[in-house]
């Protein structure tokens, strides 16, 4: 018996790590879920957002699933989930699912994945004021000579890139096409950055992904995309994708998109690696505006915890559950609004617990 433990957060999170958790337990899959205190409500009964009993049965479980961070309380969670343990790469499933709501005229075959760098880049916002940077750094300029010094009052963001953290990612990504190619798929990695401008930072993370693959990966194919190059692809030509590996604001920024063209935001997974631990999270956000409503699509929470049983251990648990929403859309009678049906979250989940039972 696996140990899970499910971390609502905030919104409409609760509402769709329940779900989730309703189809786990109803579908006899071997785990039991804790709900440690966090959030908002930890913070008021115990002093902290996460308190170390919290900390200490996520550190000690199987598996951790994560609904939605909204403000302070819950962003913490994330926070420690995602930072302080040192996850590295974000992984994000883009597929369809026939009968699932796409605006593209032919989303079918639509199955690849982002990895998105997480500990890097200019997301983990390492900021500043320009006065603090002009006196560190006086001769620092732009392309047409224009030094810090010069723009007057202002803030910063730093991008950081380092060899020991884009080789991490290159490998992780590169393992996982090499994976995805042994199911048939064509293991190919795709690099996605902006060198062309930024070549001292992006240049070299383009630059060692492509030594990475070229050097331990050679039975893999690898190509690489400035990145608004690479989103428009992401529309035109989703099915040529396979594994894509980018930079952290990149990734989300790209994520979101594809998930859009797979059906929707309610639709997209993802997991948070590191090595030898994870957590597991849908890619939306908290969306206030239909909290507490029992409208939610929890289906990227429950690919989410499919993504979580693989990790766990349970591979034939996953792919039953993951096939089993598969038929919840194909037949396409019990779909939330988002999708075009009338369907609660609650209904929704009943239904990925029946199919998974009828399999």
């Amino acid at each position: 018996m696996k140990k899970i433990v499910a971390l609502g957060g905030e919104g409409i999170g609760p509402e769709v790590v329940d779900a989730a958790c309703e189809v786990l337990a109803a579908s006899g899959i071997p785990v039991t879920i804790a709900t440690p205190p966090h959030g908002a409500a930890a913070l008021a009964s115990h002093g902290s957002p996460i308190p170390e009993e919290t900390r200490r049965e996520c550190e000690q479980a199987d598996g951790v699933l994560f609904g939605a961070a909204g403000a302070a309380p819950s962003s913490a969670v994330v926070t420690w989930l995602r930072w302080a343990k040192g996850t590295y790469a974000s992984v994000r499933p883009v597929k369809h699912y026939p009968g699932s709501s796409s605006p593209l005229a032919r989303p079918d075959g639509i199955d690849y994945v982002i990895i998105r760098e997480l500990s890097e880049g200019l997301y983990p916002g390492r900021e500043g004021d320009l006065a603090e940077l002009a006196r560190a750094m006086p001769e620092l300029a732009d392309k047409v000579g224009t030094r810090i010094g010069d723009y007057g009052p202002g803030r910063f963001a730093a991008k950081v890139v380092t060899r020991a953290g884009v080789e991490r990612v290159a490998r992780f990504a590169a393992d996982l096409a090499r994976r995805r190619k042994a199911r048939g798929a064509p293991g190919k990695v795709t690099c996605i950055t902006k060198s062309n401008v930024l070549p001292q930072s992006d240049g070299l993370f383009q630059q060692i992904v492509r030594e990475t693959i070229a050097r331990d990966y050679p039975e893999l194919a690898h190509e690489h995309f400035y990145v608004d190059d690479g989103a428009r692809r992401l529309v035109r030509f989703p099915q040529q994708m396979d594994v894509i590996v980018t930079m952290n604001l990149y990734g989300d920024i790209l994520s979101d998109l594809g998930a859009e063209t797979a059906g929707g935001l309610g639709m997209a997974p993802s997991g948070c690696f590191r090595d030898g631990w994870a957590y597991f999270e849908s890619v939306h956000g908290s969306a206030p505006d239909i909290a507490g409503r029992g409208v939610a699509n929890p289906t990227g929470t429950i690919l989410s915890a499919a993504m979580m049983l693989d990790h766990m251990g349970l591979g034939d648990e996953a792919r039953r559950l993951d096939a089993a929403v598969a038929r919840v859309y194909r037949e396409g009678k019990t779909l939330t609004a988002d999708q075009g049906g009338k369907a609660s979250t609650k209904e929704l989940a009943r239904a990925v617990v029946e199919a998974y039972r009828a399999r």
